[in-house]
């Protein structure tokens, strides 16, 4: 194996200098090789396992938690199916809707104009422009029942103001939407 012959020609210091460096060369070739890699792999392990428990415990939460999610689910299912109904049912739909609100409330619908559909991924939002005459009162009621219709109709934009100087009633224009799945 070692030439025997060189190793004993060696002096003594000098064959404790060459076994010192190969143990050394033996050991970090043992880290490089063996026990940096194992490490490192212990360390990946240790990662995946906090993730697991991590992701675990936000899965047994959720399950504790069934009753109430299901229960806030049934809430909303109905408003959430999906629209079977073309576009222009829809809009018809919602312009009914806002008509019928503004009937049981006793504000005047001035003008009312469906705005272009914008669709995403997965929903599409309806916009109607709405412009109201009637007094304080009934404008407000008009704005509460409209924001808690079933239709989940939202008034996301309003510009109110006199008539005119002389007179009580008020001149509301409000953008109306719907967002639907």
């Amino acid at each position: 194996m070692i030439n025997l012959e060189f190793f004993n020609k060696l002096s003594k210091k000098e064959r404790i200098g060459l076994v010192v460096a190969l143990v050394i060369i033996i050991v970090v070739l043992v880290d490089k090789l063996v026990i940096s890699p194992v490490g490192e792999k212990f360390r990946r392990i240790d990662q995946e396992i906090d993730f697991s428990e991590k992701k675990l415990s936000r899965d047994l939460r959720n399950i504790n938690n069934k009753d109430l999610i299901e229960s806030e689910y049934k809430k909303y299912k109905d408003f959430v199916k999906k629209s079977s109904s073309s576009d222009e049912e829809d809009v018809a739909n919602i312009l009914a809707e806002i008509e019928s609100l503004a009937r049981s409330t006793g504000v005047n619908l001035v003008d009312i104009k469906p705005q272009a559909t914008k669709r995403t991924d997965f929903y599409k939002e309806y916009a109607i422009a709405v412009e109201v005459e009637a007094s304080m009162e009934q404008v407000i009621t008009f704005l509460y029942n409209l924001n808690n219709s079933e239709q989940l109709l939202r008034a996301v934009k309003l510009r109110i103001g006199l008539k005119s100087k002389e007179s009580s009633l008020m001149k509301a224009s409000l953008l109306v939407t719907k967002i639907s799945v």
